[in-house]
């Protein structure tokens, strides 16, 4: 007796569902974040919760501001600034700390 397709298999590209079969079992939930629609539009969950954030900090100030306080919503801008640091500061790093697959002589035959 044939095998009914699944539903999900048959609504994917076959590029989609072969990552799918090659994907580990506890990371298929998670294949949606692969999407370029979501890569996208990604980039405006930190825009947006600068915003927010930025919002609440003006309507609710700090009880005992910091000197750099006198610049409005310095927090978030802040925040902004170090994690867009830290992106950006990956592609060197890994440039800096990678190590050949064989580094630790794993491969060699002993």
């Amino acid at each position: 007796m044939a095998k009914s397709p699944d539903k999900t298999s048959s609504k994917l590209s076959k590029t989609q569902a072969k990552e799918r079969e090659e994907a580990h079992p506890l990371a298929r939930p998670f294949l949606w974040l692969v999407s370029h629609g979501f890569q996208d539009k990604f980039f405006w969950v930190p825009l947006i919760g600068v915003i927010v954030f930025s919002v609440l900090g003006y309507f609710y100030p700090l009880h005992h501001p910091a000197p750099w306080d006198v610049v409005p919503m310095s927090y978030a801008i802040f925040g902004f600034l170090a994690y867009s640091f830290v992106v950006l500061c990956a592609w060197p790093l890994f440039k800096l700390l990678a190590r050949d697959e064989n580094y630790y002589g794993e491969g060699d035959d002993d």
